[in-house]
């Protein structure tokens, strides 16, 4: 395309209409820097608005400065990977129905068969869940109060009631359980307490590492090792997000394993100290 000899109103105007005269793509070339950034992709990630150390801080909606351990190692493997993370905070079963529909993007679960068909994670050869892509691990144990010993209540194969948070994933409990539901992990704990229950699953060991959120220590609680139950936590995709950014979902399972700091973890079980 030929050019015009245009007579400068000043060094920095002349400059910039020979590029918008001379290239047709010259409005892409003077786009600004802030455009591009925008471009990079926007992962809304969706939790629970109950606090669930280590994880996850606050019994609120609002993000806190400390927002927890999870948070904090999305958001670092995230940025390695040129995504950006939206974060919003609702009800548990909130955060599932809406990962199924596609309004969010992604929440931390267990791997449950009955979420497969509206989840993408992280996945072997077999098709199965793939352990060593988890974004971390954990132990359950059972934690009952100090002066109802429920060890012989197991053995003798008697009826024991826990208590657990509605929408938690099933897990292998004894034999003649009877599950209670629970609004959150406190009130789970408070029935507990308050004698409703005979115990609750607590988090008893982090990424391999045995370890108790400190206010248990304040609570007439025990705690049953070894672990009735250990599972992994995957960063589930929707289907959506999966499919538009395929590469770049691979791309931050393989990076969470890489990001993971045992510590963080653990010293959020001491929040807010």
């Amino acid at each position: 395309m030929q050019c015009f000899n245009v007579k400068p109103l000043s060094l920095h105007l002349s400059a910039v209409l020979v590029l918008a005269i001379c290239h047709p793509l010259g409005a892409d070339v003077l786009k600004p820097a802030t455009e591009a950034i925008a471009a990079q992709p926007v992962l809304t990630f969706c939790y629970e608005d109950k606090q669930l150390l280590p994880y996850y801080t606050e019994n609120s909606r609002d993000i806190p400065d400390r927002p927890g351990a999870t948070i904090e190692h999305l958001k670092i493997a995230a940025e390695q990977v040129g995504i950006t993370i939206k974060l919003t905070r609702m009800p548990w079963l909130r955060c599932l129905q809406q990962l199924e529909d596609n309004s969010v993007d992604a929440l931390v679960a267990a791997y449950d068969k009955d979420r497969a068909h509206y989840t993408e994670y992280p996945k072997r050869s077999d098709g199965s869940a793939d352990p060593s892509l988890a974004i971390n691990q954990l132990g359950l144990c059972l934690a009952h109060r100090f002066d109802n010993p429920i060890e012989h209540k197991i053995a003798a194969q008697q009826q024991l009631t826990v208590s657990r948070p509605l929408g938690y994933k099933p897990i292998p409990f004894p034999e003649n359980t009877l599950l209670i539901g629970a609004q959150s992990p406190d009130n789970a704990l408070d029935l507990v307490i308050n004698g409703r229950v005979d115990a609750t699953t607590v988090l008893c060991q982090l990424n391999g590492v045995d370890a108790r959120e400190r206010h248990l220590n304040l609570l007439p609680l025990q705690l049953l090792y070894p672990p009735l139950h250990q599972s992994f936590g995957y960063l589930m995709l929707s289907k959506a997000f999966y499919h538009q950014h395929r590469q770049l979902s691979e791309q931050l399972w393989q990076t969470l394993p890489q990001t993971l700091n045992k510590l963080r973890y653990l010293e959020y079980l001491s929040y807010p100290d």
